[in-house]
C-alpha cells in the first residue's frame, strides 16, 4: 500500500463539538450583560457612559489584539491557548460577581475580553487538526454558530436567572459553565503530538506574512461589513420592539434572542452546503444579497411589526451563511499552515471593528436624516461592499475536497 492509499484519520467529532461548546460558553459573557444592565446600573450606581463601556469593552480588545493573540496561539499551541482563554473568562466572570463598583467590573470585563479573543482565535486550529479534509467544511459550519448560539441562549436564560439569583448569580453561573467546558475539553481533546511544534516565526514576521495575504484581508473585510450590519439591526431591535411597538422588555428580549438564534441555522447550512460543493464565494454573496434586500423592509415604516420581525429572522438566518464560511477559510487564506490562528485573529479583528462601527454609524445617519429608513441605506451599502468582496474572492475558490 502506498502512502497515497492510506486513508486520512477519522474526524475526532468530540473535539469539534467541544470546541463549538467552548465558543458558545465564551459568547455567554457577551449575552449576559444587556439584560442585566438596568440592575447593574441601579446596584453599582453606574452612569450611562460607564455602563456603555461594560457592555462594549470586549469588542475593542478583540479589535486591537486579534492577530497578535492569534500568533500567540500558533506559537504556544491552540489547545493550551483555548484552555487559558476559557479560564480567563471564568475567572473574569467570578471576579465581576464580586464587584462593588464600576472599576472592578471594568477590570473583570477586560479579563473576559482577553479570554474571549484567546478562545475564538484558537478554535480553528483545533478544528483543522481534528477534522479530516472531507469533513472540514461541515466542522467549521458547526463551529461558526458559536456567537449567536451563546448570545441568544444567555439572553433567553437571563430573565429567569435575574429574577431568582440576580446579576451576581448570573455571572457565577456563566463562570461555572465555562469552567466545566474547560475541564471537559482538557480531558477529551488530545494534546499536540510530540514533535509538532507551533510556529517558530517571531511576531513581526508572522504579522507581516499574514498582512500580505490578499485573501485574508478580503475575508476580514467581508466579516467586518457583516458584523456591522448584524450589530446595527439587532443592537436596536429591542428598543424598536419596546419603544415603537409597545411590547414589554421581557418579550422584546426573548424575540431578539430568537432572531439572533436563527443565525445558528445559517451557520450550519453553510457547512452543509460547502460540504456538498457550493463555492464559498457563492455563500458569501447570497448572505450579503439577502441581508441588503431585507434591510429595506426592516426599516420600512409602511410594513407592520410582524412583517418587519419576519424579515429580521430572514436577515439573521441567511446572514449566518457568512461567519461560518469566513472562519472556515482560515486554513486556505493563511500564508503558512502554522499561521492559521493568526489569520483567524485578523478575521476576528474585522468582525469586532464592524461591531464597534455599526451602531454609532446608524445613529449618526438616522439623526442626520431624521428617519429610521436611512438605516437601510447603510446596510445596503455594506451589502454592496460584501458582494464586491465575494466577487473578488471567486478567483481564489478551490473545489471542495471530496
Amino acid at each position: 500500500m502506498t502512502t497515497r492509499d492510506v486513508p486520512a484519520p477519522a474526524t475526532h467529532w468530540p473535539t469539534i463539538l467541544l470546541t463549538a461548546a467552548a465558543g458558545t460558553v465564551a459568547a455567554f459573557h457577551v449575552g449576559k450583560v444587556p439584560p442585566a444592565l438596568p440592575e447593574l446600573r441601579a446596584e453599582l450606581g453606574l452612569g450611562l457612559v460607564l455602563a456603555g463601556w461594560v457592555l462594549a469593552l470586549l469588542h475593542p480588545i478583540g479589535a486591537a489584539t486579534g492577530t497578535t493573540v492569534g500568533w500567540f496561539a500558533d506559537r504556544a499551541g491552540h489547545r493550551r491557548t483555548i484552555l487559558a482563554g476559557l479560564l480567563c473568562l471564568a475567572a473574569g466572570s467570578a471576579l465581576g460577581a464580586l464587584s462593588g463598583g464600576g472599576g472592578m467590573l471594568l477590570a473583570s470585563r477586560t479579563l473576559e475580553g482577553g479570554g474571549l479573543i484567546m478562545t475564538v482565535v484558537s478554535a480553528p486550529g483545533l478544528i483543522l487538526a481534528a477534522a479530516r479534509p472531507a469533513d472540514m467544511r461541515l466542522a467549521f459550519g458547526i463551529w461558526g454558530g458559536y456567537m449567536p448560539a451563546g448570545t441568544a441562549a444567555m439572553m433567553a436564560a437571563s430573565p429567569p436567572l435575574l429574577a431568582t439569583v440576580g446579576w451576581r448569580g448570573t455571572w457565577i453561573a456563566a463562570a461555572m459553565l465555562t469552567a466545566a467546558v474547560a475541564a471537559a475539553l482538557a480531558r477529551v481533546v488530545p494534546r499536540r503530538p510530540a514533535g509538532r511544534a507551533g510556529t517558530a516565526l517571531p511576531l513581526g514576521r508572522a504579522l507581516l506574512l499574514t498582512a500580505r495575504s490578499r485573501r485574508a484581508w478580503l475575508l476580514a473585510g467581508s466579516f467586518c461589513l457583516y458584523s456591522m450590519s448584524f450589530m446595527t439591526v439587532f443592537g436596536f431591535l429591542p428598543s424598536f420592539l419596546v419603544e415603537e411597538q409597545g411590547w414589554s422588555t421581557g418579550t422584546a428580549a426573548l424575540l431578539t434572542a430568537l432572531a439572533v438564534a436563527a443565525n445558528v441555522g445559517g451557520n450550519l447550512a453553510a457547512g452543509w452546503l460547502a460540504q456538498r460543493g457550493v463555492p464559498r464565494w457563492t455563500l458569501l454573496a447570497s448572505a450579503c444579497l439577502v441581508m441588503g434586500i431585507a434591510s429595506f423592509g426592516i426599516f420600512a415604516p409602511a410594513l407592520d411589526a410582524g412583517a418587519r420581525y419576519a424579515l429580521c429572522l430572514l436577515f439573521s438566518a441567511v446572514g449566518g451563511l457568512l461567519p461560518a464560511t469566513v472562519m472556515g477559510s482560515a486554513a486556505d487564506a493563511a500564508a503558512r499552515p502554522d499561521l492559521v490562528a493568526s489569520t483567524s485573529g485578523l478575521f476576528v479583528q474585522g468582525s469586532t471593528i464592524g461591531q464597534l462601527v455599526g451602531p454609532p454609524a446608524l445613529a449618526t445617519l438616522v439623526t442626520a436624516a431624521g428617519s429610521w429608513e436611512a438605516g437601510a441605506w447603510l446596510i445596503g451599502a455594506a451589502a454592496a461592499g460584501g458582494l464586491a468582496i465575494a466577487a473578488a474572492l471567486r478567483g481564489f475558490e478551490r473545489p471542495a475536497t471530496a
